[in-house]
Protein backbone atom coordinates (compact mmCIF):
# COMPACT_ATOMS: atom_id res chain seq x y z
CA UNK A 1 0.00 0.00 0.00
CA UNK A 2 1.58 3.00 -0.87
CA UNK A 3 1.05 6.36 1.31
CA UNK A 4 2.45 9.61 1.87
CA UNK A 5 5.15 9.04 4.58
CA UNK A 6 8.26 7.05 3.01
CA UNK A 7 6.58 3.50 2.98
CA UNK A 8 5.06 4.08 6.56
CA UNK A 9 1.37 3.39 7.13
CA UNK A 10 -0.61 6.09 8.03
CA UNK A 11 -4.20 6.53 9.90
CA UNK A 12 -5.52 7.11 6.81
CA UNK A 13 -4.23 3.85 5.06
CA UNK A 14 -6.14 1.89 7.89
CA UNK A 15 -9.13 4.43 7.39
CA UNK A 16 -9.19 3.16 3.64
CA UNK A 17 -8.80 -0.28 4.16
CA UNK A 18 -11.59 -0.35 6.99
CA UNK A 19 -13.93 1.63 4.77
CA UNK A 20 -14.45 4.14 7.51
CA UNK A 21 -13.29 7.82 8.38
CA UNK A 22 -10.10 8.68 9.95
CA UNK A 23 -11.86 9.82 13.66
CA UNK A 24 -13.40 6.20 13.77
CA UNK A 25 -10.22 4.56 13.11
CA UNK A 26 -8.38 7.53 15.88
CA UNK A 27 -11.55 6.61 18.55
CA UNK A 28 -10.90 2.52 17.56
CA UNK A 29 -6.90 2.24 17.99
CA UNK A 30 -7.74 5.11 21.34
CA UNK A 31 -10.59 3.03 23.22
CA UNK A 32 -12.78 6.39 22.11
CA UNK A 33 -15.93 6.82 20.70
CA UNK A 34 -19.13 4.95 21.04
CA UNK A 35 -18.52 2.08 18.69
CA UNK A 36 -19.54 -1.07 18.65
CA UNK A 37 -17.07 -3.81 20.16
CA UNK A 38 -16.89 -5.79 16.76
CA UNK A 39 -16.06 -2.41 14.82
CA UNK A 40 -13.60 -1.42 17.64
CA UNK A 41 -11.89 -5.07 16.93
CA UNK A 42 -12.33 -5.25 13.32
CA UNK A 43 -10.84 -1.95 12.84
CA UNK A 44 -7.53 -2.62 15.76
CA UNK A 45 -7.15 -5.62 13.18
CA UNK A 46 -6.60 -4.41 10.01
CA UNK A 47 -4.20 -1.87 12.09
CA UNK A 48 -1.83 -4.76 12.85
CA UNK A 49 -2.23 -6.27 9.61
CA UNK A 50 -1.06 -2.90 7.49
CA UNK A 51 1.23 -2.95 9.95
CA UNK A 52 0.23 0.42 11.53
CA UNK A 53 2.16 2.29 14.11
CA UNK A 54 1.20 5.28 16.24
CA UNK A 55 3.07 8.56 15.64
CA UNK A 56 5.34 9.06 18.27
CA UNK A 57 5.41 13.12 17.40
CA UNK A 58 1.18 12.88 17.49
CA UNK A 59 1.27 11.18 20.93
CA UNK A 60 3.94 13.68 22.12
CA UNK A 61 1.43 16.53 20.92
CA UNK A 62 -1.73 15.43 22.47
CA UNK A 63 0.33 14.60 26.17
CA UNK A 64 2.07 18.23 25.99
CA UNK A 65 5.29 16.82 24.84
CA UNK A 66 7.58 18.55 22.35
CA UNK A 67 8.89 15.55 20.35
CA UNK A 68 12.47 16.42 21.09
CA UNK A 69 15.46 14.43 23.13
CA UNK A 70 18.38 16.19 24.29
CA UNK A 71 21.71 14.63 24.16
CA UNK A 72 24.18 15.94 26.63
CA UNK A 73 27.87 15.49 26.05
CA UNK A 74 30.56 15.75 28.83
CA UNK A 75 31.60 19.21 30.30
CA UNK A 76 35.27 19.35 30.39
CA UNK A 77 36.93 22.88 31.11
CA UNK A 78 36.20 25.88 28.99
CA UNK A 79 34.33 26.45 25.32
CA UNK A 80 38.15 25.51 23.99
CA UNK A 81 37.95 22.49 25.65
CA UNK A 82 33.93 21.37 24.71
CA UNK A 83 34.94 21.67 21.08
CA UNK A 84 37.76 19.36 21.52
CA UNK A 85 35.10 16.98 23.26
CA UNK A 86 32.77 17.41 20.73
CA UNK A 87 35.12 16.63 17.79
CA UNK A 88 36.08 13.31 19.33
CA UNK A 89 35.67 10.51 17.03
CA UNK A 90 33.87 8.63 20.05
CA UNK A 91 31.02 11.80 20.64
CA UNK A 92 30.65 12.56 16.53
CA UNK A 93 29.26 8.54 16.58
CA UNK A 94 26.96 9.01 19.70
CA UNK A 95 25.71 11.77 17.86
CA UNK A 96 24.78 10.54 14.63
CA UNK A 97 23.21 7.12 16.50
CA UNK A 98 21.33 8.91 18.90
CA UNK A 99 19.77 10.60 16.04
CA UNK A 100 19.01 7.96 13.59
CA UNK A 101 17.57 5.74 16.54
CA UNK A 102 15.24 8.85 17.75
CA UNK A 103 14.31 9.57 14.07
CA UNK A 104 13.65 6.70 13.09
CA UNK A 105 10.54 6.69 16.13
CA UNK A 106 9.40 10.19 14.70
CA UNK A 107 11.91 12.38 17.44
CA UNK A 108 14.11 15.00 17.00
CA UNK A 109 17.63 15.25 18.81
CA UNK A 110 18.84 18.67 19.98
CA UNK A 111 22.62 18.50 21.00
CA UNK A 112 22.66 21.15 24.24
CA UNK A 113 25.23 23.55 24.95
CA UNK A 114 26.56 23.35 28.71
CA UNK A 115 23.12 23.33 30.80
CA UNK A 116 22.87 24.16 34.89
CA UNK A 117 19.58 25.55 35.61
CA UNK A 118 15.92 24.77 35.47
CA UNK A 119 15.00 28.10 33.60
CA UNK A 120 17.44 26.73 30.79
CA UNK A 121 16.53 23.25 30.61
CA UNK A 122 12.34 24.71 30.44
CA UNK A 123 13.82 26.56 27.53
CA UNK A 124 15.03 23.59 25.64
CA UNK A 125 12.05 21.79 26.46
CA UNK A 126 13.30 18.10 25.77
CA UNK A 127 10.77 15.31 26.62
CA UNK A 128 13.69 13.52 27.53
CA UNK A 129 17.70 13.28 27.95
CA UNK A 130 20.42 11.59 26.86
CA UNK A 131 23.16 12.26 29.20
CA UNK A 132 26.91 11.13 28.62
CA UNK A 133 29.46 9.90 30.82
CA UNK A 134 27.75 11.19 33.78
CA UNK A 135 29.82 12.31 36.80
CA UNK A 136 29.80 10.12 40.11
CA UNK A 137 26.50 11.70 42.13
CA UNK A 138 25.92 14.06 38.70
CA UNK A 139 23.98 16.55 40.20
CA UNK A 140 21.90 17.05 36.79
CA UNK A 141 19.99 13.83 36.84
CA UNK A 142 18.78 14.90 40.09
CA UNK A 143 17.50 18.04 38.74
CA UNK A 144 15.70 16.91 35.53
CA UNK A 145 14.26 13.93 37.43
CA UNK A 146 12.51 16.63 39.81
CA UNK A 147 11.63 18.65 37.07
CA UNK A 148 9.71 15.39 35.68
CA UNK A 149 12.32 15.21 32.47
CA UNK A 150 13.69 11.32 32.46
CA UNK A 151 17.10 10.67 31.86
CA UNK A 152 18.82 7.70 30.13
CA UNK A 153 22.71 7.70 30.46
CA UNK A 154 25.70 6.58 28.32
CA UNK A 155 27.78 5.01 30.87
CA UNK A 156 26.36 4.63 34.73
CA UNK A 157 26.42 7.57 37.27
CA UNK A 158 28.94 5.17 39.87
CA UNK A 159 27.08 6.53 42.72
CA UNK A 160 23.59 4.98 41.41
CA UNK A 161 24.68 1.57 41.48
CA UNK A 162 20.93 -0.03 41.09
CA UNK A 163 19.92 2.46 38.25
CA UNK A 164 19.20 0.47 34.99
CA UNK A 165 18.74 3.48 32.93
CA UNK A 166 22.15 3.32 31.34
CA UNK A 167 24.56 2.16 28.25
CA UNK A 168 27.49 0.86 28.02
CA UNK A 169 30.06 -1.18 26.75
CA UNK A 170 32.22 -3.98 29.43
CA UNK A 171 34.83 -1.77 30.79
CA UNK A 172 36.21 -3.56 33.42
CA UNK A 173 36.29 -6.95 30.39
CA UNK A 174 37.47 -4.53 27.71
CA UNK A 175 40.53 -3.63 30.21
CA UNK A 176 41.76 -6.90 31.06
CA UNK A 177 41.57 -8.76 27.28
CA UNK A 178 43.45 -5.83 26.35
CA UNK A 179 46.22 -6.25 29.07
CA UNK A 180 45.98 -10.09 28.28
CA UNK A 181 46.90 -9.46 24.70
CA UNK A 182 49.65 -7.09 25.86
CA UNK A 183 51.12 -9.60 27.94
CA UNK A 184 51.26 -12.31 25.78
CA UNK A 185 52.87 -10.12 23.51
CA UNK A 186 55.49 -9.89 25.87
CA UNK A 187 55.00 -6.65 27.77
CA UNK A 188 55.48 -6.79 31.94
CA UNK A 189 55.48 -3.96 32.83
CA UNK A 190 52.30 -1.93 31.10
CA UNK A 191 51.51 1.82 32.06
CA UNK A 192 47.68 2.71 32.08
CA UNK A 193 47.23 6.97 31.09
CA UNK A 194 43.68 7.20 33.14
CA UNK A 195 41.93 10.11 32.95
CA UNK A 196 41.31 12.68 35.79
CA UNK A 197 37.67 12.35 36.17
CA UNK A 198 35.08 10.69 37.94
CA UNK A 199 33.15 8.89 34.89
CA UNK A 200 32.70 4.94 35.13
CA UNK A 201 34.44 3.54 32.46
CA UNK A 202 37.44 5.43 33.86
CA UNK A 203 36.70 3.85 37.42
CA UNK A 204 35.99 0.41 36.13
CA UNK A 205 39.10 0.04 33.56
CA UNK A 206 41.38 1.58 36.66
CA UNK A 207 39.83 -1.01 38.90
CA UNK A 208 40.20 -3.88 36.55
CA UNK A 209 43.77 -2.46 35.84
CA UNK A 210 45.08 -2.51 39.59
CA UNK A 211 42.90 -5.96 39.71
CA UNK A 212 44.80 -7.57 36.70
CA UNK A 213 48.40 -6.51 37.81
CA UNK A 214 47.79 -7.75 41.36
CA UNK A 215 47.04 -11.15 39.67
CA UNK A 216 50.14 -11.32 38.48
CA UNK A 217 52.75 -10.31 40.74
CA UNK A 218 53.21 -7.04 38.44
CA UNK A 219 53.91 -3.30 39.66
CA UNK A 220 50.85 -1.57 38.77
CA UNK A 221 51.82 1.62 36.74
CA UNK A 222 48.90 4.64 36.74
CA UNK A 223 49.63 8.05 35.54
CA UNK A 224 46.68 10.47 35.94
CA UNK A 225 46.09 12.33 32.55
CA UNK A 226 43.86 16.04 32.80
CA UNK A 227 40.84 16.05 29.72
CA UNK A 228 42.08 20.16 29.68
CA UNK A 229 43.85 19.19 26.90
CA UNK A 230 43.69 15.45 25.33
CA UNK A 231 46.77 15.52 22.98
CA UNK A 232 49.32 17.56 25.27
CA UNK A 233 48.53 16.28 28.76
CA UNK A 234 48.93 12.51 27.43
CA UNK A 235 52.20 13.91 25.99
CA UNK A 236 53.99 15.45 28.68
CA UNK A 237 52.38 11.90 30.86
CA UNK A 238 54.31 9.81 27.95
CA UNK A 239 57.52 11.75 28.01
CA UNK A 240 57.75 11.60 31.86
CA UNK A 241 56.65 8.11 31.93
CA UNK A 242 59.79 7.22 29.15
CA UNK A 243 62.20 9.42 30.68
CA UNK A 244 61.99 8.09 34.17
CA UNK A 245 64.24 5.33 35.74
CA UNK A 246 61.90 2.38 34.63
CA UNK A 247 60.39 3.11 31.62
CA UNK A 248 57.24 0.87 30.75
CA UNK A 249 57.62 -1.70 27.84
CA UNK A 250 53.39 -1.29 27.55
CA UNK A 251 51.23 1.71 27.26
CA UNK A 252 47.37 2.02 27.73
CA UNK A 253 45.86 5.14 26.49
CA UNK A 254 42.76 4.86 28.07
CA UNK A 255 41.19 8.44 26.28
CA UNK A 256 41.11 8.61 22.71
CA UNK A 257 43.71 11.30 21.78
CA UNK A 258 45.81 10.28 24.51
CA UNK A 259 47.41 8.24 21.58
CA UNK A 260 48.20 10.91 19.62
CA UNK A 261 50.67 12.61 22.58
CA UNK A 262 51.87 8.91 23.18
CA UNK A 263 53.06 8.29 19.63
CA UNK A 264 54.36 12.05 19.83
CA UNK A 265 56.43 11.32 22.71
CA UNK A 266 57.70 7.82 21.61
CA UNK A 267 58.78 9.65 17.98
CA UNK A 268 60.64 12.35 19.42
CA UNK A 269 62.82 10.21 21.68
CA UNK A 270 63.64 7.43 18.70
CA UNK A 271 61.51 4.38 20.43
CA UNK A 272 59.80 2.47 17.92
CA UNK A 273 56.35 1.15 17.76
CA UNK A 274 56.02 -2.01 18.83
CA UNK A 275 59.54 -2.82 18.42
CA UNK A 276 60.90 -1.17 21.89
CA UNK A 277 57.09 -0.59 23.01
CA UNK A 278 53.68 -1.98 22.76
CA UNK A 279 50.92 0.99 22.62
CA UNK A 280 47.15 0.72 22.91
CA UNK A 281 44.24 2.92 23.22
CA UNK A 282 40.71 2.71 24.91
CA UNK A 283 39.18 4.38 22.36
CA UNK A 284 38.87 3.71 18.79
CA UNK A 285 39.61 6.13 16.48
CA UNK A 286 40.29 7.51 12.99
CA UNK A 287 43.91 8.56 14.16
CA UNK A 288 44.27 4.68 15.52
CA UNK A 289 43.37 3.28 12.19
CA UNK A 290 45.45 5.31 10.03
CA UNK A 291 48.60 5.68 12.30
CA UNK A 292 51.84 4.04 11.36
CA UNK A 293 51.85 1.30 12.66
CA UNK A 294 48.18 1.36 13.34
CA UNK A 295 47.26 1.30 16.72
CA UNK A 296 45.51 -2.13 18.61
CA UNK A 297 42.21 0.01 20.27
CA UNK A 298 38.96 -0.77 21.67
CA UNK A 299 35.92 -0.54 19.44
CA UNK A 300 33.51 0.85 22.13
CA UNK A 301 30.56 0.62 19.33
CA UNK A 302 29.47 4.42 20.37
CA UNK A 303 26.35 4.34 17.69
CA UNK A 304 25.25 1.27 19.00
CA UNK A 305 25.71 2.44 22.82
CA UNK A 306 23.61 5.34 21.53
CA UNK A 307 20.81 3.57 19.69
CA UNK A 308 20.46 1.69 22.89
CA UNK A 309 20.60 4.76 25.21
CA UNK A 310 17.48 6.45 23.26
CA UNK A 311 15.77 2.55 23.52
CA UNK A 312 15.88 2.79 26.76
CA UNK A 313 14.51 6.05 27.24
CA UNK A 314 11.45 5.92 24.67
CA UNK A 315 10.80 2.87 26.66
CA UNK A 316 10.79 5.44 30.12
CA UNK A 317 9.00 7.71 27.76
CA UNK A 318 5.87 5.34 27.10
CA UNK A 319 5.49 3.84 30.27
CA UNK A 320 7.35 0.70 29.27
CA UNK A 321 8.99 -1.75 32.32
CA UNK A 322 12.95 -1.10 32.18
CA UNK A 323 14.54 -4.91 33.60
CA UNK A 324 17.91 -3.65 33.45
CA UNK A 325 20.93 -1.19 31.69
CA UNK A 326 21.97 -2.18 27.86
CA UNK A 327 25.62 -4.04 27.96
CA UNK A 328 26.95 -3.34 24.25
CA UNK A 329 29.69 -5.64 23.55
CA UNK A 330 32.87 -3.92 22.53
CA UNK A 331 35.59 -5.38 20.19
CA UNK A 332 39.31 -5.49 20.38
CA UNK A 333 41.18 -4.65 17.34
CA UNK A 334 44.86 -6.03 17.14
CA UNK A 335 46.90 -4.16 14.86
CA UNK A 336 50.57 -3.45 14.25
CA UNK A 337 51.14 -0.99 17.13
CA UNK A 338 51.51 -4.72 19.37
CA UNK A 339 52.40 -7.35 16.93
CA UNK A 340 55.68 -8.05 16.68
CA UNK A 341 55.91 -11.18 14.29
CA UNK A 342 53.15 -13.14 13.32
CA UNK A 343 50.24 -11.90 15.02
CA UNK A 344 48.50 -14.76 17.61
CA UNK A 345 45.12 -12.75 17.38
CA UNK A 346 43.25 -11.87 14.68
CA UNK A 347 41.24 -7.96 13.98
CA UNK A 348 38.17 -9.83 13.78
CA UNK A 349 35.36 -10.05 16.82
CA UNK A 350 33.44 -13.05 18.07
CA UNK A 351 29.67 -12.97 18.74
CA UNK A 352 30.15 -11.84 22.01
CA UNK A 353 32.57 -8.52 20.77
CA UNK A 354 36.07 -10.10 22.30
CA UNK A 355 38.70 -10.76 20.05
CA UNK A 356 39.11 -14.51 17.95
CA UNK A 357 42.64 -15.74 19.30
CA UNK A 358 44.78 -18.33 17.88
CA UNK A 359 46.19 -21.79 19.20
CA UNK A 360 48.67 -20.26 21.32
CA UNK A 361 51.42 -22.48 20.11
CA UNK A 362 51.46 -20.05 16.88
CA UNK A 363 52.78 -16.84 19.49
CA UNK A 364 55.63 -15.62 19.79
CA UNK A 365 57.65 -16.36 22.71
CA UNK A 366 57.01 -14.34 26.34
CA UNK A 367 60.08 -12.61 27.81
CA UNK A 368 60.30 -13.95 31.37
CA UNK A 369 58.54 -11.83 33.92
Amino acid sequence: MSNAIGGRVTIRDVAAAAGVSVTTVSDALNDKGKLRAETRARIQRIARELGYRPSRVAQAFRQGRTGTIALVLPNVGGPADELEMISLDFYMSVAAGAARAAFREGYAVTLTPRISTAEEWHLIGPDGVVLCDPLSADSRIDMLEEMGIPVVSIERDPARPGSPYYASGDNAQNIRDLLDHMHQAGARRIALLSAEATWAWVLDGEHAYRAWCAERGLPPLVVPVSLDRLEADSYRATCALLDGDEPPDGIIASAEQYSEGSTRACRERGIRIPDDLLLAVGMDSRFAQQCDPPITAIDLRPADQATAAVDLLLKRLSGEQVDGPAIVPSKLHIRGSTQRGPAPFSDTATDDGHSRRRDPADAWPMTPP
